[in-house]
Formats: structure tokens, sequence, C-alpha cells
């Protein structure tokens, strides 16, 4: 998901936060796994009590890889990032399960490169030989129009620049 903060204070700060789209909320999955796991120790709870008891053990380590799955899954795909820019700076804060980057460009050398080789466009934001991918996690049509909407606000920003400098 691509949500667009319009200027504000007198710096004209532009934010644009791209969020992984999630379809369930860690409540939800919270549910499911104990829905599955109730479900799993019932059928398993028969075999159990006529002396068959390796298959409980067998039920409770796969409900183990199961709830270790569904966490690397759920933390994998909790990511945001969040582009603000404004007349002097492009800030880049990666926030994702592994912690917090900040990175910062200066907004009249920052480029903006979507790369279409592949089978989805990649957006980049770099300067010189530094690029970072930016809205992996999100689907290509946001990445282009958070491109879009970064080149034109790096247009605004470098028109408004120019315009202080020949005064």
């Amino acid at each position: 998901m691509l949500k667009i903060e319009a200027a504000s204070g007198a710096s004209g700060t532009r934010r644009a936060e791209l969020l992984s789209n999630l379809s369930l909320t860690l409540d939800r999955l919270a549910v499911v796994f104990l829905v599955l796991s109730a479900i799993t120790l019932l059928v398993a709870l028969l075999p159990t009590l006529m002396g068959f008891w390796p298959v409980f053990a067998i039920a409770m380590v796969h409900l183990a890889i199961v709830g270790w799955c569904f966490r690397l899954a759920w933390r994998g795909h909790w990511h945001r990032q969040e582009v603000c820019v404004d007349a002097d700076r492009l800030t880049l804060v990666d926030c994702s399960a592994r912690g917090r980057v900040e990175r910062s460009w200066p907004s009249s050398w920052v480029r903006i490169d979507v790369d279409r080789s592949g089978i989805d466009p990649r957006l980049f934001i770099g300067m010189h030989d530094e690029r970072t991918e930016i809205g992996a996690f999100v689907p290509a049509e946001e990445r282009l129009e958070a491109a879009r909407w970064l080149r034109e606000t790096l247009a605004d920003c470098r028109t408004a620049a120019s315009r202080r400098d020949d005064r």
C-alpha cells in the first residue's frame, strides 16, 4: 500500500509510506493457529488414548513446526518504508523485522531508476554507484506509482531550489 502525505510545515516536507499488503492481522493469524492446533490435537487424542503415544508426540512436533513457519512468514512480510523529501534531502527510513535503517541523499543529486529487465519492475533510489531498492514488498503498480510520485516531487524540489538560487 502506498500512502502519500501532502507537504507539511514551513520546509515543505513531503512524505510517502510504502506498507506491505497483509491480508491477515496478527490476531487473526493467532486464531487460525489456535483452531489448527485444536483440530490437530483432537485428531491425535483418540490414538493416544488407545496407547499409540507417538502420534501425540508427532502432532506436537508438527504444531511446533507450523507455529515456527507462521512466525517466520509474519515477520518476513511485515515491512514498511518511509520516504521524506524536502528541499535539501531525500531520506529513506526502512523498518523491518531486522530493525530500522535510515539513509539520506541530497535531493538535487539523487536519481530514481526503474529496472524493467525482470518479470516485475524494480524501483531504486541512488546516487553515483550506490543504489537502494524500495518497495520490493508491494505490487508492481504501486512501485510504479511511487516512482512517478518521487520523480514529480524531486522535480518540484529542484525547481524550488533553482528559484531560490536565482534570487
